[in-house]
């Protein structure tokens, strides 16, 4: 017993030693490395501070417990490193032998950080499928139950589910289609075997008029499944198209990471995906059964010749299931690929004058060069696949035509079969191995289908804004606004945006907000109109938690004319009137308050003209002017003006805050800015500096404090 307890201390000073062995505490060291992520440079001796003493080494329990003791999340999960979310990184992942590692970043590659060589390794992301358990680690509490989602498919198998009468007559159609492609076959062995040797003219004849009109049935059943086919691919595509867009306009901002082009692509992706499920590629499959069927006429007729066609169908698919294999690898670097060459792309174009002014001309155009050469050699090699698989399949077509001709001379040799017979089977055989050749197509080109649809599907189940508790039917508030006690953390962000943050504004106050960049001003902006959530704490509007407020009651209630407003190509009008449309009257009283009048006068066009792409034809000013018609656009309780004269020249700057005097008086105003002018609109002023309040009270009180501490 003494022995014992002797031991269990010498482990425990060992593990209290500062030079700890990183072979015997590598999960320390990985959790080290997440908190620094976090936190910057973290000691060891703080971490294990934290940590109860254990004579088992540093465990799984002991890390999830420092890790709560420091304010943050942790929860052990038994999941694929693969399934774990970009959202959810660093984490600390484990192999099958627990060895630990830190999961910092995946893509077309995944980048870890080995604590025992103290390095981060680089690898490609098929390494991740040994990791099989992990410690997902986070400051946002909410993001916990995203774990317990079931992450299936139900958004679009379900929908095409919908439709599982019209593939039943699909399936009843195509039956008798292919039965239907029997009758020149068999047309032709009657021909060769009783017309001809018995100069049957009118027999002849008979038969031709029969397959005359299953000719005609043919023309009609396939007519009716192309229609059939047509209306799906429609309605499931305007169905799936327009949710996906839902979801891109209604995902939570903490979760909005993926590029522009990257979100582009994926309506490209859809598309593919539809097709595949709603289009011809359907009949392609739907056909397979007419192999059985020609199987079994020529079984009747030779079954000796049955096993040709029968043989070289089994090799011809076990051949094009193999090639899934590198196929399904390259699918997915393609689809990476494709991703990154769009997102480069959109912004490449979207940043063209600043590529002008920076002379970065040739930097984008050498990088572009990059992208086409590595996603074309992806795409060739697919592309060089799928020619081998088809010409294999072609010379296969020609070799089951061989076969059966060479067997069915040996079989007519025997007297077990006919002339009429021989071309009735050469026909059936080639035509059999056709959907045997199609099926086996699809199923390679299923495999890119899968690795699209894994993708739309990660991007389906992140988190959207009416996700939350939400209450509807709040109506028109008053404008009382109150932070308590709240902080805000940007992903990957080491210090709080927010931090401990309390202001209480009541209804019909003017207040406006000063601070240096970064001091958190755009963070209360955000946070107010609902893009993003506070980490901890409260707000409140009018008494009622904004977390628990249907976003789209919020933005009724605050009219909000951001720094950086954004137009789309189109007219004047369209631009001011984006959420709801408005009488003329009402829309020449918002052109004259904003300023507009003259830019109006001078175009021409009135409230038709157009101000071109991201607003390209109107000036900085003007843009801000059109982003405040549409900030009072719906006359709201609570308004917002960030930033509200910045490219204005002062004569346009009086006229504005002379006009807006006019109109503020039973609003509650809250005024972002750097600029003094701006603040002739405010009673109050508060100072945020770091994300804290440090002022806050009558404007002229707390103008010239700061003045005195310059």
């Amino acid at each position: 017993m003494q022995d014992q307890e002797n031991n269990t201390e010498q482990e425990q000073l060992v593990f209290e030693d500062n030079a700890l062995n990183r072979e015997e505490y590598p999960l320390l060291f990985s959790l080290k490395n997440v908190l620094d992520f976090y936190f910057g440079d973290i000691s060891l001796n703080t971490i294990i501070s934290f940590s109860a003493k254990s004579n088992k080494g540093f465990t799984q329990e002991l890390a999830i417990d420092v890790t709560k003791e420091v304010g943050l999340i942790a929860v052990a999960r038994d999941m694929k490193a693969f399934d774990i979310p970009n959202h959810f990184l660093p984490c600390i992942i484990f192999d099958g032998d627990e060895n630990p590692f830190v999961l910092k970043r995946k893509g077309k590659e995944c980048f870890l950080y080995d604590p025992i060589s103290n390095s981060e390794i680089k690898e490609d992301i098929s390494y991740l499928k040994k990791f099989k358990t992990a410690i997902l680690i986070f400051r946002d509490p909410k993001k916990e139950k995203i774990l317990d989602e079931i992450k299936g498919k139900d958004w679009f198998w379900n929908p095409v589910k919908k439709f599982w009468r019209s593939y039943i007559e699909i399936g009843f159609l195509t039956l008798f289609i292919n039965i239907f492609a029997l009758a020149v076959p068999l047309f032709s062995m009657s021909v060769y075997d009783r017309v001809v040797p018995n100069n049957a003219i009118e027999t002849l004849f008979v038969l031709a008029i029969g397959v005359v009109i299953i000719f005609l049935f043919d023309m009609f059943f396939k007519s009716v499944r192309n229609h059939i086919i047509e209306k799906i691919g429609k309605e499931l595509g305007v169905y799936l198209e327009e949710e996906l867009l839902k979801r891109v306009l209604s995902i939570q901002s903490q979760y909005d990471t993926m590029l522009v082009g990257t979100k582009a692509n994926l309506f490209r992706e859809l598309a593919l995906i539809k097709d595949f499920f709603a289009t011809k590629s359907v009949v392609q499959v739907i056909d397979f059964p007419f192999f059985f069927i020609a199987i079994a006429v020529i079984f009747v007729i030779s079954p000796m010749i049955a096993l040709v066609p029968f043989s070289i169908a089994i090799l011809v698919l076990f051949f094009n299931f193999a090639m899934q294999v590198p196929i399904s690898n390259l699918s997915k670097k393609n689809i990476e690929n494709i991703q990154a060459k769009h997102s480069y792309l959109v912004e490449t174009i979207q940043g063209s004058e600043i590529i002008k002014l920076s002379n970065a001309r040739s930097t984008k155009l050498f990088n572009w060069r990059n992208i086409i050469a590595v996603t074309d050699s992806v795409s060739h090699k697919i592309q060089s696949l799928n020619v081998l698989s088809m010409n294999l399949s072609q010379t296969i077509i020609q070799l089951v035509t061989l076969l059966v001709i060479i067997v069915g001379v040996f079989e007519i040799s025997n007297k077990n079969l006919s002339v009429g017979g021989l071309i009735a089977v050469t026909i059936l055989a080639s035509r059999a191995m056709v959907p045997v050749i199609q099926a086996s197509m699809m199923a390679i080109k299923l495999k890119e289908i899968k690795e699209s649809l894994n993708n739309i599907n990660e991007f389906w189940h992140l988190p959207l804004e009416n996700d939350k508790n939400i209450e509807i039917g709040l109506g028109e508030i008053k404008g009382n606004i109150e932070f308590k006690n709240v902080d805000f953390y940007y992903k990957n962000s080491k210090y709080p945006s927010l931090d401990n943050c309390n202001i209480k504004i009541k209804e019909g106050e003017k207040v406006g907000i000063i601070g240096q960049t970064g001091a958190g001003k755009s963070t209360f902006l955000r946070i107010l109109t609902g893009l993003d959530s506070a980490t901890k704490g409260s707000v409140y509007l009018d008494g009622h938690e904004i977390s628990t407020i249907h976003p789209v009651e919020i933005r009724q209630n605050i009219g909000v004319m951001p720094q950086e407003p954004f137009l789309f190509s189109g007219t004047l009008k369209e631009n001011i009137e984006l959420s709801s449309p408005i009488s003329k009257e009402k829309m020449m009283q918002l052109i004259k308050i904003t300023g507009l009048e003259d830019l109006v006068k001078k175009s021409g066009q009135g409230d038709g003209l157009q101000v071109g792409e991201r607003g390209c034809n109107l000036s900085v000013g003007q843009r801000h002017l059109v982003a405040l018609a549409r900030a009072l656009l719906n006359n709201p309780p609570i308004l917002i003006l960030d930033e509200p004269t910045s490219g204005l020249d002062v004569g346009l700057e009086k006229s504005l805050i002379m006009h807006l005097n006019q109109i503020l008086d039973n609003k509650t105003l809250i005024v972002i800015t750097h600029r003094f002018a701006a603040l002739e609109l405010v009673d109050r002023v508060i100072v945020l500096n770091q994300g804290k309040v440090v002022a806050d009270g009558p404007k002229n009180a707390v103008l010239a404090a700061l003045q005195e501490k310059k």
